[in-house]
């Protein structure tokens, strides 16, 4: 090699280092170990001014029950309230403090953490309506609420001087109602009245409670909080679907469980109509208006290279359809709010329930 084609190696070299620098310090990465892990979310505990009167501690166990849900419907990794308070209390932090903004870039670092979310309590409650006379017969019905604001972090950008951290803020809601009206008669209760009774008794996110009336209204507003944060990170929708199942997860030994189910419900786009399209899927299938299904172009089948069994599907995601108009037991009209250009006929549908 000659002393020209040395130095000329040697000046391409240090140019390509220099514009490998250049892009990392442009992109704000403090180090390039910084997101290796596979933890994605980081729920604080949330504060309330709902003036709920429960047994329940929701400013934790709400956020807890939102890191089961999320971590069931994206299979990602996620930090829950609990393991942030034993991090806290490790180092010395205030735990009334968790939430302010100046502990949030050192939560992202030591728990390597891309996105954090805080949140703010405005209504947990179960109502009670009754019409008539207790000593012979009365109509009772019950309704339950969840409601919360929610600002979702950057934690990249917490860590870039001078950067928007927030991503999204926006309301996360769940109502649900009787659609019946209970009877009384001659003073004995109903069983939602027993269990209207016995709700202290009961453990936040349990089977029990999951069938309790907020119990069904927790779950729709987990459902639509993340809704809104698959909107607002896009990338949090999985291309593996799973298959469903029961899971029983404990974010650290003092978490008490928090039991969820897992299902797909699948279909197909039938046809395509401008900004809608028709599904095969309706009433008998339980969707209700309102609701958002991905569009999903099919990929292969996973499966375990020890027992062949299958796995799932490595699908591609294309776009979302929002549920219009229900026409049958299995016919749905859907509008298309993304990906219009490539949802096509035949291309599979899904809506993730966690239950």
């Amino acid at each position: 090699m000659s002393k020209n084609d040395f130095r000329v190696n040697i000046f391409l070299l240090l140019c390509t280092v220099f514009v490998f620098s250049s892009n990392l310090f442009s992109q704000g990465i403090p180090d390039k170990e910084f997101f290796s892990s596979d933890t994605v979310l980081l729920f604080i505990p949330f504060k309330d001014e709902s003036g709920f009167k429960g047994k329940w501690n929701i400013k934790d166990d709400i956020p807890r029950y939102l890191s089961v849900y999320c971590r069931e419907r994206f299979r990602v990794g996620v930090i829950s309230p609990p393991a942030l308070k034993t991090y806290a209390l490790s180092e010395g932090i205030d735990t009334t403090q968790l939430s302010s903004y100046k502990f949030l870039a050192e939560y992202a670092r030591r728990f390597k953490t891309r996105y954090i979310i805080t949140g703010v309590i405005s209504e947990c409650s179960v109502t009670r309506f009754m019409v008539g006379d207790q000593l012979t017969a009365e109509y009772e019905a019950f309704a339950g609420e969840v409601q919360f604001r929610f600002t979702i972090y950057d934690g990249l950008k917490l860590q870039t001087p001078g950067s928007a951290a927030v991503l999204y803020e926006g309301i996360a809601e769940g109502i649900e109602k009787d659609k019946a009206l209970g009877i009384t008669l001659f003073g004995k209760q109903t069983d939602r009245t027993n269990q209207y009774y016995s709700l202290d008794d009961l453990l936040f996110g349990s089977e029990m409670f999951n069938r309790t009336i907020i119990g069904e209204a927790m779950v729709k507003c987990a459902d639509d909080f993340a809704t809104k944060l698959e909107r607002a990170v896009p990338a949090l929708s999985s291309k593996v679907i799973l298959l469903p199942g029961a899971v029983q997860l404990d974010s650290v030994k003092t978490d008490s469980s928090i039991i969820l189910r897992r299902h797909l419900i699948t279909g197909q786009v039938v046809i395509v109509d401008n900004d809608e399209v028709f599904i095969n899927l309706g009433t008998a299938d339980g969707l209700k208006v309102g609701d958002i299904l991905s569009v999903y172009n099919e990929g292969k089948e996973l499966r375990d290279p020890k027992t062949n069994d299958v796995l799932g599907t490595n699908d591609e995601k294309v776009g979302d359809v929002q549920i219009i108009e229900l026409r049958a037991e299995h016919l749905s009209l859907a509008s298309i709010i993304s990906g219009k250009k490539q949802i096509v006929p035949k291309l599979r549908v899904r809506k993730v329930i966690i239950r």
